[in-house]
């Protein structure tokens, strides 16, 4: 009696498992373990084909989405990239605010630190409240009183205004000190009104 050949046997003309059979069978051993894999095999090849492509499957995208970040992450990077800085971001970056506008284009404030340098003891710059031009004039206005015509303090603010504008390229420099009158308003008390000028005038008194 000749005893069958077990059906697993192979000759020596068999064919060997291919590389694929063998790698999907040792993912199966490692994930289901050796009581899952005898299952499959009682199940039959096919279905044994079936199990082993899909635990094949799930394993490559678990490999392959592992790798990757979640996409809430991403897009809270990137929006954190393109968002505008704030205000205070600005401003810590150094950006200043705009220059605030000019004063009274009228007022000449280098006037009265010249004066100052003529008179360091300030006798005679005391009296000087305000100088502005006027058109081509230069007015320097004083709390000297009506009564001071062609007082030293008066003459001297013309003289050292008219050399104040002639060092400022002014070649037909114009002035008027003004002094307060109760009467009058602002009383002229010295002045030159050309070149020949000598920055007195006639009394009114």
């Amino acid at each position: 009696m000749t005893k069958a050949r077990p059906k697993h046997a192979r000759g020596r003309h068999a064919k060997p498992p291919s590389e694929l059979a063998v790698r999907l069978d040792r993912m199966v051993k490692e994930a289901l373990g050796e009581s899952g894999r005898r299952k499959l095999q009682a199940a039959g090849a096919g279905a044994a084909s079936l199990a082993l492509m899909g635990v094949a499957a799930v394993a490559v995208v678990s490999a392959a989405g592992g790798d990757e970040p979640p996409r809430a992450e991403v897009a809270a990077e990137r929006g954190a990239q393109r968002s505008p800085a704030s205000g205070a971001d600005r401003a810590a970056a150094g950006t200043t605010a705009p220059a605030a506008p000019a004063g009274d284009p009228d007022e000449v404030p280098d006037a009265l630190p010249y004066f100052e340098r003529k008179d360091p003891d300030k006798k005679i710059t005391k009296h000087v409240e305000e100088v502005r031009r006027t058109g081509g004039l230069l007015r320097v206005y004083t709390d000297l009183e009506e009564g001071d015509e062609n007082s030293e303090p008066a003459v001297s603010l013309c003289e050292w205004t008219t050399e104040f504008l002639q060092e400022g390229g002014d070649d037909a420099p114009r002035v008027f000190v003004h002094g307060k009158s109760p009467d009058n308003g602002s009383v002229v008390l010295a002045n030159k009104q050309n070149d020949k000028d000598d920055c007195t005038v006639d009394e009114t008194r």
